[in-house]
């Protein structure tokens, strides 16, 4: 008895084990699967990525292409591709970049992103004093603003801006000048700062003019400074005039989409405009200090202190007859 009570026992922890081991290697399976699927999703969320990375470096070749299964592309490494389609829709272009793998055959993991971009200077870029993809700071009573202010995101303190104040979500992002238009133009006037030439302490023309107007009363017959900085627009201290078009946007010939920050602390004048991808920040000293121009902000406008910007025609429409182009820009985003 005793013997096959035992026999019985051992036969019972057996079937228990072999029943834990059988479940043990249901679960590792289950896990490895889940794994298995979680790792090709992001990868194929990446090659879609890829993808839409390919079509805005062809659109800025070329805007006008349009149609399905447009480009096309593939990682070896990961057995994966992408396919992308282009629609026209006026100036707008929607892009819907897929990356699946496998490369060939049916797809056992795919993603797909839908997103537009666009390639456009707004009407009301050149008029405003202001103008904000994000917020607009203005800390104190000590600033003013004397001109047009279109921000995307809020204003705190509107009341010392005597012209309009504009909310408009349209304004982001930021219009995406032409970096290649602006590098070759600084070049040639020799008003290219990059790191080096900044760390040398070399100073920034001091009036907005290259070649003043032929005709007093048409500011568009003149050229104006334009500065290309590839880093942080730094003016600290008592710096003086400043002037020209000062366009504050980081290594954009091999990284179009970097931004740099503008932080302007102390007693000067900028004779000019301040375009910058990323904040613009300015900290006005006992003397005052203004902008007679206008500024762009890619992320944020800050004033503190005794800041006065004001906004000049002559000058912005001399720019403005330089006729600067726009990039092609990602405008919206959208996993479909």
């Amino acid at each position: 008895m005793r013997k096959a009570a035992a026999l019985i026992t051992v036969c019972i922890v057996i079937v228990f084990l072999s029943m834990m081991g059988i479940a043990f290697v249901i679960r590792t399976i289950q896990e490895k699967n889940l794994t298995s699927r979680h790792i090709d999703s992001v990868r194929v969320f990446w090659l879609a990525e890829a993808g839409i990375s390919r079509a805005l470096d062809e659109l800025r070749s070329d805007y006008k292409q349009c149609g399905t299964n447009l480009w096309s592309g593939s990682l070896s490494s990961v057995d994966g591709g992408y396919s992308i389609d282009s629609a026209c829709n006026g100036t707008e272009r929607v892009v819907t970049s897929r990356g699946f793998i496998p490369l060939t055959g049916s797809s056992r993991a795919q993603r797909v992103i839908e997103v537009s971009i666009e390639k456009d200077i707004p009407l009301h870029f050149y008029t405003n004093a202001l103008y904000s993809a994000g917020d607009i700071d203005i800390n104190g009573d000590s600033a003013t603003v004397n001109g047009d202010v279109r921000y995307a995101g809020e204003c705190d303190n509107p009341d010392p801006i005597t012209g309009n104040a504009t909310q408009d979500s349209s304004v982001a992002p930021l219009a995406l000048l032409d970096f290649q238009q602006l590098l070759t133009i600084s070049q040639s006037q020799n008003n290219y700062y990059d790191e080096e030439r900044i760390d040398s302490g070399d100073s920034y023309p001091v009036s907005f003019w290259y070649s003043p107007p032929t005709d007093p009363n048409d500011p568009t017959t003149g050229i104006p400074n334009i500065v290309y900085i590839t880093e942080d627009l730094e003016l600290r201290g008592n710096f003086g005039i400043v002037g020209g078009f000062f366009a504050v946007v980081g290594d954009v010939i091999t990284s179009p989409d970097d931004v740099q920050d503008a932080t302007i602390s102390g007693n000067g004048q900028i004779e000019g405009m301040v375009y910058t991808r990323g904040s613009f920040r300015i900290n006005g000293g006992g003397n005052n200090l203004n902008v007679d121009g206008a500024v762009w902000g890619g992320e944020e406008i800050r004033l503190n202190g005794n800041v006065h910007i004001i906004y000049n025609s002559d000058y912005m429409g001399a720019v403005q007859s330089l006729g600067i182009d726009a990039e092609a820009q990602v405008t919206s985003w959208e996993e479909k």
